[in-house]
């Protein structure tokens, strides 16, 4: 039976979700294992990208439903909302970081001077080491832009994809204010101007925070659009060319933010990333639409990538270093093979943290958001 243009949308932005996990995966099998050297051509794996695109998913993902409500003029069960979503990111989150914190242990006892290992300092006194700990659990005010945090310190994390997790929590929590907000926007070319204006003074300004909140409004924006956009039917040659387009736009600021088209002034260098920021919007959008993409990402192998994702993501870093460590004492030393025992792997580790972590996980957010709330339906993807 064909899937309905509803279950494909939704499987089209879990796919996508999926397909910009790996590229996060591979950047940093990449770096992590040095794959070309010290100063390879790694700039241009698109990870950050891939995070504004999931910053974006969730903008959209996270909305339909209280937009859904608000046009049929009933109330949004925000009262189940924030229990069950709290968990749905919550439980899986506390065990990426356990994990990560027993990993750093291991990686310090065996002499490694890596960021996990000096994350916590290990050697330190009992409330020192104590305080370190606690430190790696707080995603709500210890915040970072995965290099440095508010107040412009180095990024010690032991898991370090987690940095990520508090803005999506900070997002979630804020949801009934960007759903108030932008549904009674009438003209929304205008919002999303402003937006990328904030966007881009983020970026002008160093004061990360900003843009990295208004980029799940983006999202929201597109959410309005949902019915809009899946019946817009573009031509293959058309819609490839877009996508093209939007790659290559990414790819060209990629090269920009490393360096590679020399030295930028400071409205330039502000504004190619924002640029960026809008080509991973239309990515999303592209996704939507009714045509070749949207149906790539809703094949079966996209959507069990887009389906582990988030256990992927939050897995792979830590599986990445054990193997970091371990590979070359068993003497596999070839960057190839090392590099594809790692995607191996870490997709393994993945599939097994969803069933044992995060599967469950999923169905105790349920059972809490019932619990506590008026049993409204939840937001798809929560």
């Amino acid at each position: 039976m064909t899937a309905s243009p509803k279950t494909e949308r939704i499987h089209a932005l879990d796919g996508l979700r999926g397909v910009a996990c790996v590229a996060v995966l591979l950047l940093h099998v990449a770096t992590m294992l040095e794959l070309w050297g010290e100063s390879g051509p790694y700039p241009l794996i698109p990870g950050t990208p891939a995070v504004v695109v999931f910053f974006v998913l969730s903008g959209v993902v996270l909305s339909i439903a209280p937009l859904a409500r608000l046009r049929e003029g009933r109330p949004y069960d925000w009262l189940g909302y924030y229990p069950r979503r709290v968990v749905r990111l919550g439980l899986p989150l506390v065990a990426a970081v356990a994990i990560g914190v027993v990993a750093g242990f291991v990686a310090w006892t065996l002499g490694s001077t890596g960021r996990s290992a000096t994350a916590i300092d290990f050697g330190g006194t009992a409330p020192q080491v104590v305080h370190d700990v606690l430190m790696q659990f707080d995603v709500l005010f210890f915040v970072s832009d995965d290099t440095v945090t508010l107040f412009g310190d180095p990024l010690v994390r032991v898991n370090s994809p987690v940095w990520s997790m508090g803005w999506e929590l900070w997002f979630s929590l804020t949801l009934p204010l960007a759903v108030a907000l932008l549904a009674r926007v009438r003209r929304d070319v205008p919002a999303a101007l402003l937006i990328f204006a904030g966007v881009f003074l983020s970026y002008w300004s160093g004061y990360f925070p900003l843009r990295l909140c208004l980029t799940f409004w983006l999202g929201v924006l597109l959410a309005k659009h949902l019915g809009e956009l899946s019946r817009v039917r573009l031509t293959a040659p058309i819609e490839l060319l877009a996508l093209v387009l939007l790659l290559s736009v990414i790819e060209l600021v990629q090269a920009a933010s490393a360096g590679m088209l020399g030295a930028l002034g400071s409205l330039l260098a502000a504004a190619f990333p924002t640029l960026m920021v809008a080509a991973c919007m239309g990515v999303v959008t592209l996704a939507m639409t009714d045509g070749l993409v949207r149906r790539a990402l809703s094949a079966r192998p996209v959507r069990f990538l887009g389906a582990v994702s988030f256990s992927l993501y939050l897995t792979h870093a830590v599986t990445i270093g054990a193997l970091e460590a371990l590979l070359p004492r068993l003497g596999v030393v070839e960057p190839l093979v090392q590099a594809a025992l790692a995607v191996a792997l870490s997709l393994a580790v993945a599939v097994v943290f969803w069933h044992v972590v995060e599967k469950p996980g999923i169905a105790l957010s349920r059972r809490v958001g019932d619990a506590l709330g008026t049993r409204a339906s939840q937001p798809s993807g929560e």
